[in-house]
């Protein structure tokens, strides 16, 4: 009894293509691939023309950023929840207010970010950013 060879062929893949297909394949999902671009917050700042310009201290609210968290406006601890519908207020009275920031060096800078947010949201426009003077020493 005889038995019959059958030629079998040979599964193989070829090697030398296969660095342009990764290649195609990778410029592929580049083109394809879409970035999530962060938007900042957009600020105004001085630039080396610019010039000093004096305020009435009645056109000014300060609001204190502190380490622990708190938020103060005239020596009152305001929650960041109160300070968007107060600020709405003290525009309407006074149209020409100025906002400044004043946060302390160790305070949270996620903090000054909230602020920043809730003074947006109040359609505030003239914000000034300050940090706090520590008494150096202690």
């Amino acid at each position: 009894m005889r038995k019959l060879s059958r030629s079998r062929a040979t599964q193989e893949v070829s090697a030398a293509s296969m660095s342009d297909i990764a290649f195609l394949l990778l410029i592929f999902f580049l083109v394809t691939t879409i970035f999530a671009l962060e938007e900042g917050i957009p600020l105004v700042l001085p630039g080396k023309q610019s010039t000093t310009t004096k305020v009435k201290r009645d056109n000014l609210l300060v609001i204190e950023a502190h380490p622990n968290g708190s938020i103060m406006i005239k020596k009152e601890v305001v929650g960041l929840r109160r300070l968007r519908n107060m600020i709405e207020r003290k525009l309407i009275e006074k149209p020409k207010l100025i906002v400044v920031i004043e946060s302390h060096p160790d305070s949270d800078y996620g903090l000054m970010v909230d602020i920043l947010d809730e003074l947006r949201l109040a359609n505030a426009r003239r914000i000034s950013l300050k940090t706090m003077k520590v008494a150096r020493g202690r």
